[in-house]
């Protein structure tokens, strides 16, 4: 088990620790720690594709990954971001938007060091894909990665129709999650009581949220985001609304990559407060 590092120790003291970690042998050079605990002396991160058991798809489902660098220097949870994709495309969308890019600036610029998971899974009108989120990604990637399991830890955000079953997810089990955002989002499906345009008035718990929506003026979903952002509003509750040039496709997407990590990370950072019992170490980068 890898000690808590605590500012208040010398930094003499947690070099001789990483001395003898490395001399029991793990396997791999430890990077040399400081007062604010684990240096980092990578650039960037690494994308891996995983795959998590599904009961809804009745097969294991693809997931891209962002791996954060000098993941593999510590064995703390780190607070992950799950972002979804839009209709007709898989776990490829947001890697092609610059997910790996605008994260290894974002950790460059000094922010904690985070995980980025981008499932796959096609939608269909047989397919909850809320049950395959909840039942299905998150046990399966917290089983295989040091991810959080708290909401504190988690945050969720889509594009188009991912952003439909980002809002409702975190509308529905606000709890579990930080932060949720839809980035030109569907708001309305199925016309009924569950979706976000409807969940958005009615559901209890959002107070615990942090939301942001965004949207191309040239967009055909304009109205309808600025419509669900006006019901949030109108109940009191933290909302982001933003109306950038643009319309409904992937350049407009990978114009605003970067904003919407670093909204998460500002929820997370904000949810995320370490305490005495904390494991989380944060490193700056070099």
């Amino acid at each position: 088990m890898v000690p808590r590092f605590r500012q208040q120790w010398r930094s003499g003291a947690l070099n001789l620790i990483a001395a003898g970690l490395l001399l029991l042998g793990h396997g791999r050079p430890i990077p040399p720690v400081d007062d604010f605990g684990w240096r980092c002396a990578q650039s960037s991160g690494q994308m891996v594709t995983l795959f998590v058991d599904s009961a809804v798809y009745r097969r294991p489902v693809a997931a891209s990954v962002y791996l954060p660098p000098c993941y593999h220097a510590t064995r703390a949870e780190l607070p992950v971001i799950y972002l979804l994709h839009g209709a007709n495309t898989d776990q490829t969308q947001w890697p092609d938007v610059g997910v790996a890019a605008a994260a290894d600036g974002l950790i460059a610029e000094g922010a904690a060091p985070f995980v980025v998971v981008m499932p796959g899974g096609p939608y269909a009108t047989n397919v909850d894909y809320e049950a395959f989120v909840l039942n299905d990604l998150l046990p399966g990637i917290e089983g295989q990665l040091r991810a959080s399991r708290q909401g504190t830890g988690r945050a969720i955000g889509g594009i188009s129709l991912g952003g439909y079953w980002a809002l409702k997810t975190a509308f529905e089990h606000p709890g579990l999650f930080t932060s949720a955002g839809g980035h030109s989002p569907v708001t309305i499906r199925t016309a009924g009581p569950d979706d976000p345009s409807a969940l958005a008035a009615s559901a209890a718990g959002l107070d615990q949220l942090r939301i942001t929506l965004d949207v191309g003026e040239l967009d055909a979903l304009r109205a309808s985001t600025v419509q669900i952002a006006g019901t949030l509003r109108a109940r009191g509750l933290a909302v982001t609304l933003t109306i950038s040039s643009g319309g409904h496709n992937r350049p407009y997407w990978r114009a605003h990559t970067a904003d919407y990590l670093r909204f998460y990370l500002d929820a997370l950072t904000a949810a995320r407060q370490p305490d005495a019992t904390d494991d989380t170490i944060f490193w700056p980068h070099l």
